[in-house]
This record gives structure tokens, C-alpha cells and sequence, in this order.
């Protein structure tokens, strides 16, 4: 527990603009006491010393976020900024109910930032963003280690981080053993790897589909569609609405193909297009090695603690 302790309190560090050593943060073990809706001062603190790093409020959504944010005592202007970020994760009109339950960490005072948005839904997949910086730009990461500008970016944006190995048009067909038209591209990632939506837009459908193998087709403004084939696991329904960047699957070899691998493929009014002709936004970011390890292993700290107090 105290090696998990610590990679969050490194992570949230991180997400702070701090220095890494957790011991810039004196009261960033405030973070692992989930269901915290109350300031926690350091045990070494006199009584008046100055408010906490951190502030943690959840509860239940009911038939009104905002009205439920402000009687957690949410800032406003904090809890504007947690409705904003959870829209670009989720279709807020068809993605929330009454029992849903809100779960967010900020900083307090006039200047202090949301760090930590999450979203516990019932059935559904719960949300879990934890704000980060790549040195460059601030980024909200998702529990996959996948993430976003807080600028939502326009056109379409690669599904996932890999590189490509088949190109749009004619090829020898590896299995088939002749030539045929590739409608798509073949992106190479590691098995398991997340895959995201490419744009907003609503899912036609979702399971096996022949020498697709597990298949997601998703419909967007414009007549365009996108697909997203061999995967080794759906985590998209049809019928759902998805934003730019939400997970609809993990990358897997099922259908007809050689080895692990996205099919990417964009049709325009029915007839496929090349994908690289498509206006594309900026790729999804994408934590790798060490900094994946530690902001994982934060996650599964925050949310095992989490889920043992109910």
C-alpha cells in the first residue's frame, strides 16, 4: 500500500506543476481518502494553518449536477470546469442518470484547478480523467493512459498510436492470396492497446463482422463513417452516442489477419475513402513505459481505496 501511496502522490504532483517529490505536497495524502468532501490539514499542522492542497467532493448526481455540485460546497467556477471536461468525454444528455454519482478533486482558494474528474455511472462505463502535463500542454488522461488537449481539436484524429503498415488502395492480400483493393489502413499497435473514436458521431454497430473480425462502425456528421476492425475486445454499444478520443475498444488480430493491428477504414456516402485524405486533428497522447507504470498504478491505488470504503 505505501509503494501505491506514493506513486499517486507523484502522479498528482505531476498534475499540480510541482516539483515530482511527493514532498512538495505535504497533504497529497488527502487524495486517498475516498468520499472526502471536507478540507484534511496535515496531523503536524496547528489549527490555524493554512487550507489543504487538495479538496475532494462526490456524491450523488440526482435530477441536477449543478444544483448536486453546489450542496458538495463546489466552487463554481470548479465545478463549470468539471461539467465541460466530463462533456467532451461523454454525451451528457443521454449519458448521465439520478443515481450516477459525481467524484472530483480540486485545489481551493480563488486560483486553485480541477485535477481530478471521474463519473461513477450505473451499467455504464465509469470515467476516470486525471489532469497531467506532458511539459508541453495540459492533458486529461484516461485510466488507459490515453488523453487529450483541453481544447477539444477539430476534424478527425487518429484512433490509435501506431504505425502504418498497409496503405489505402490495391495490395497482395497476405491470407486471401491475390490482389484486392485495401479500403483502409492498417495501423501495427501492441494487442490490447486502446482504441478511440476518431470524431463524434453515433455507433451503427458493434461485434463480428466476417474477416473484420470484431468490428465498430461509427456514423458522422457529413456522410461519413468510420471503422475499426480486429479488435480484440468492444467497449462501444450500438446505438450509443461517442465524443472524439472515448474508448470504443482495444486492438486485437480476430477476423482475417496476420497479427495484431487496427483496420481503419472512412467512407464517404457509402464509398471508402482514404483515410489520409481526411482531415485529421492531432494524435491522442499517449503515456508510455514509466509514466504509464506510475500514473496507473496512482489510479488503481485511488480506486481500490475507493471501492473498499464503498
Amino acid at each position: 500500500m505505501v509503494g501505491g501511496a506514493s506513486a499517486l502522490a507523484a502522479a498528482l504532483a505531476v498534475a499540480a506543476f510541482t516539483s515530482p517529490s511527493p514532498a512538495a505536497h505535504p497533504s497529497a495524502q488527502a487524495l486517498l481518502q475516498p468520499r472526502m468532501t471536507v478540507p484534511v490539514r496535515p496531523a503536524t499542522a496547528p489549527a490555524e494553518a493554512e487550507q489543504p492542497d487538495y479538496i475532494r467532493a462526490s456524491g450523488r448526481i440526482g435530477s441536477n449536477l449543478t444544483d448536486s455540485l453546489q450542496r458538495a460546497r463546489v466552487p463554481e467556477r470548479i465545478g463549470r470546469e468539471y461539467v465541460a471536461v466530463l462533456a467532451r468525454a461523454i454525451p451528457l444528455a443521454e449519458g448521465l442518470s439520478v443515481e450516477d454519482r459525481f467524484d472530483l478533486v480540486y485545489e481551493p482558494g480563488a486560483k486553485g484547478r480541477l485535477l481530478y474528474v471521474g463519473l461513477d455511472r450505473v451499467a455504464r462505463a465509469d470515467v476516470e480523467l486525471l489532469k497531467w502535463t506532458d511539459g508541453r500542454q495540459m492533458l486529461w488522461i484516461n485510466g488507459d493512459g490515453v488523453g487529450g488537449g483541453e481544447q477539444t481539436s477539430q476534424g478527425m484524429r487518429m484512433p490509435v498510436n501506431g504505425r502504418v503498415t498497409s496503405g489505402f488502395g490495391s495490395r497482395f492480400h497476405p491470407i486471401l492470396g491475390y490482389v484486392r483493393m485495401h479500403a483502409g489502413l492498417d495501423l501495427a499497435a501492441a494487442y490490447g492497446s486502446p482504441i478511440v473514436a476518431a470524431a463524434d458521431g453515433r455507433v451503427v454497430s458493434a461485434g463480428w463482422a466476417g474477416g473484420y473480425g470484431n468490428l465498430v462502425r461509427i456514423a458522422h456528421a457529413g456522410g461519413l463513417q468510420t471503422m475499426y476492425g480486429h479488435m480484440s475486445r468492444i467497449a462501444a454499444r450500438s446505438g450509443e452516442s461517442v465524443r472524439q478520443g472515448q474508448l470504443i475498444g482495444y486492438v486485437g488480430s480476430t477476423g482475417l489477419s496476420t497479427g495484431p493491428h487496427l483496420h481503419y477504414e472512412v467512407l464517404k456516402n457509402g464509398r471508402p475513402v482514404n483515410p489520409a485524405s481526411v482531415k485529421l486533428a492531432a494524435a491522442p497522447a499517449q503515456l508510455e513505459g514509466e509514466k504509464l507504470h506510475a500514473f496507473q498504478s496512482a489510479l488503481r491505488t485511488l480506486m481500490m481505496l475507493r471501492s473498499s470504503r464503498g
